[in-house]
């Protein structure tokens, strides 16, 4: 069974949302590159979408529930590979090159992860 964690991220101020999506994704080629075979098996980014660089498109609910700017959800093939994913992120150097990259786009004040449950997926039938 595999190990899911979903990220809540957000933009620094003054970071715009393309910047922040180029940041995020840069930063995450160097993660890889960092992780090596420890990487997970995915780690997939949704990004809110604001056509005037501010203003979520909200169906339902208000600007305020979306504040956040990415919904990232990270796949793993146990929680012990997850485990040795972080030990990696938390080496010395690599724990100070994360955070001095992520100075520069990331809110690491109001990030959440949370491990997540079950999932289902209903599918269109043809």
């Amino acid at each position: 069974m595999t190990f899911k964690i979903l990220i809540i991220g957000h933009r620094l101020p003054g970071v715009s949302p393309s910047e922040f999506k180029h940041h995020y994704e840069t930063h995450m080629f160097a993660i890889q590159h960092m992780a090596g075979a420890h990487f997970p098996l995915s780690h997939t980014r949704r990004y809110i979408q604001r056509p005037d660089g501010q203003n979520a498109t909200v169906i339902v609910g208000s600007q305020a529930d979306f504040d956040y700017d990415v919904l990232a959800e990270m796949v793993f093939e146990s929680e012990e590979a997850y485990k040795a994913f972080v030990e990696i992120l938390n080496r010395e150097e690599n724990a100070k090159w994360i955070e001095e990259d992520e100075k520069k786009f990331f809110d690491r004040k109001r990030v959440r992860l949370v491990v997540l449950g079950d999932i289902e997926v209903t599918e269109r039938k043809m």
